[in-house]
């Protein structure tokens, strides 16, 4: 039962496989399995089809190709103790443009069963990684599905032959296959409709469970799509939680339904303000006492540029006020005006999101502390104030906002500006390691509070 769930093309491009490589083979029954529709799609109006049949041999013999595919090591990391055999090629046909192209590979282990989906387990508890549960569990083939956000679905299949008791063979089998959805071009699809993986997912869980929703705001899948793909499941589920990540700054109107808004590009000061206290306020829905509060309009102005006839005035007040956003009010005397449009740099990014992240006072930094820390090596161009932030921000280990945001760099950029994806990713979490909620943890709150 080898990611069952895929769509009506791959299961025909499957079937096609296995006829011109193998027909009336055992093996055209395991790669047959390998793309079939799952039953469950019966009980949902869909055209019924027959239970996948018993797991079959090794795949001896089936046609592939012996070279790894060029997107595998940035799907899924390979089993360590493992040797690549092949790819068992699904590729889509020139007829089916618009299928989504499933992969399988075939590897040898001398480990266990059990070690193998050991390891594969805890790499899919993971930030971003949810194994998705399974209709039916038990059989003679264990296997392990996973999805990462709603662009994948990985499946490990291990054979019953690995790790057996008697007369355990030197080395046994297993299947790693993942499957991608494409989003809606031109094949009449209506955006915002459920993509392929989303239905997959559906049919590998319980009908019981509820399925993947849309996106409710503005962002379309090709918005997303355009940005690195280490970012995209962070502005997805800022998408669920009701933030506009696609709306143009400061652009607040209800009848805004379509945004041309290029994710890879800046974000303002006073959108990212905006997005720091509403996200800050609905992940700690339920803890008041964490919440920014907005300033009423009647309070005196902390910049000279934001008054209180300004859209954002309650939000950019609410944040100086809480000492969050450096103003006279924090003791800055020359911060006298917020530049509201001004596009957010990197070393602002820390210096507003980090003390909401530690709920303490900014620890005491250096350069060569940070030299030494984080090996960045222009270090000594980053405000001083912002290398506080830096400091504390590296103490937060693999939860820290630059790892997220940013990714590995010895280069800072204090100076660079946030595009609106990362700055996303910076918001995707507030707190410490071992005390923190993600953004996920609010979306399971029934009742968010709205800021």
């Amino acid at each position: 039962m080898l990611l069952k769930p895929v769509s009506v093309s791959l299961t025909a491009i499957a079937l096609v496989i296995g006829l011109s490589a193998c027909a009336n083979s055992p093996n055209s029954e395991t790669l047959e399995r390998t793309f079939a529709a799952d039953p469950l799609l019966e009980e949902n109006g869909k055209t019924p089809v027959a239970p996948p049949p018993p797991p079959g041999p090794a795949l001896e013999g089936v046609q592939g190709s012996s070279e790894l595919p060029e997107d595998f090591l940035e799907t899924i990391s390979p089993y360590p103790n493992a040797e690549f055999i092949r790819t068992i090629a699904s590729n889509e046909t020139p007829e089916s443009t618009d299928a989504d192209a499933g992969v399988v590979t075939l590897w040898q282990t001398s480990d266990t069963a059990e070690q193998v989906l050991n390891f594969y387990e805890q790499q899919f508890n993971q930030p971003n990684w949810e194994i998705v549960p399974q209709a039916n569990q038990a059989g003679p083939q264990p296997n392990l599905i996973a999805r990462y956000g709603l662009d994948l679905l990985v499946n490990i299949d291990v054979t019953p032959e690995i790790g057996r008791a008697e007369n355990p063979p030197e080395k046994g089998e297993f299947l790693i296959s993942y499957i991608r959805s494409n989003p809606a071009q031109t094949t009449g699809e209506t955006p915002g409709v459920q993509p392929p993986n989303a239905i997959a997912i559906e049919a590998a869980t319980p009908v019981s469970q509820p399925t993947s929703e849309p996106p409710a705001t503005s962002a379309t899948p090709t918005a997303i799509e355009q940005v690195p793909e280490q970012l995209r499941p962070y502005l997805r589920d800022l998408e669920k939680m009701g933030i506009a990540i696609a709306q143009p700054s400061g652009n607040t109107s209800a009848n805004t339904t379509e945004s041309t808004v290029d994710l890879n590009q800046g974000i303002t000061r006073k959108q990212f303000a905006r997005w720091l206290l509403e996200v800050n306020n609905k992940i700690y829905a339920n803890q008041t006492g964490k919440q920014v509060r907005l300033t009423p309009t009647t309070a005196n102005p902390a910049f000279s540029d934001v008054n209180s006839n300004h859209p954002d005035f309650q939000v950019i007040q609410g944040l100086a006020e809480a000492g969050i956003i450096p103003s006279a009010l924090s003791g800055e005397s020359s911060a006298t005006t917020f530049r509201p449009d001004a596009i957010l740099t990197r070393e602002q990014l820390m210096l507003w999101k980090v003390p909401l992240d530690i709920r303490s006072n900014l620890p005491s930094a250096s350069v060569d502390a940070i030299k030494e820390s984080w090996g960045f090596q222009d270090a000594g161009k980053i405000d001083p104030n912002a290398l506080r932030a830096v400091s504390a921000d590296y103490q937060n280990g693999e939860r820290s906002n630059i790892r997220r945001a940013f990714g590995y760099t010895t280069l800072f950029q204090p100076k660079k500006e946030v595009t609106r994806a990362e700055a996303a990713a910076a918001l995707w979490f507030f707190g410490v390691q071992g005390d923190g909620l993600t953004v996920p943890d609010a979306l399971k709150n029934s009742s968010p509070v709205a800021p």
